[in-house]
């Protein structure tokens, strides 16, 4: 059982919309968005225009082969980081929903070795806090 507390209506799911799949966008980010950072997590964010459609957040999330020969390894890796976003994203679309804000962003796994899904959890809570706190810094910034 998860260490987080749920509404039972309430529903964790990660749908295809969410996922960020367009060539621009994914260019856009790491060309001159911005990014938190806190081990193992590097997560890099990009503003989009107001009126948006879809999703309030779009993400894509990546292991990096050089760490991950095996792609058995980084599978793992992202499906342990779908997993514990999909639980954890709520908080982001509430700031979100709050700042009237659309977002694309990217997970980057930074870590050398895979970890338990606990672990990944608490890492995954670090970065979420930091990203909530910069939000209405990034709002003012491409303001």
């Amino acid at each position: 059982m998860t260490s987080v507390q749920h509404s039972s209506s309430q529903r964790f799911t990660f749908r295809k919309d969410e996922r960020l799949c367009s060539d621009k966008i994914i260019a856009g980010l790491f060309q001159s968005g911005i990014f938190v950072s806190k081990y193992p997590f590097r997560l890099n964010a990009m503003r989009l225009p107001q009126g948006t459609p879809g999703p309030r957040l779009q993400i894509l999330m990546t292991a990096p082969k050089r760490t991950f020969k095996r792609a058995v390894d980084r599978n793992r890796v992202k499906r342990l980081m779908r997993e514990v976003y999909r639980v954890q994203k709520h908080r982001l679309y509430e700031e979100l929903e709050k700042l009237d804000m659309h977002l694309a962003a990217a997970l980057i796994f930074t870590g050398r070795e895979i970890l338990s899904h606990a672990e990944m959890e608490k890492a995954f809570a670090k970065i979420l806090e930091r990203c909530l706190a910069a939000l209405p810094e990034w709002k003012e910034r491409s303001a």
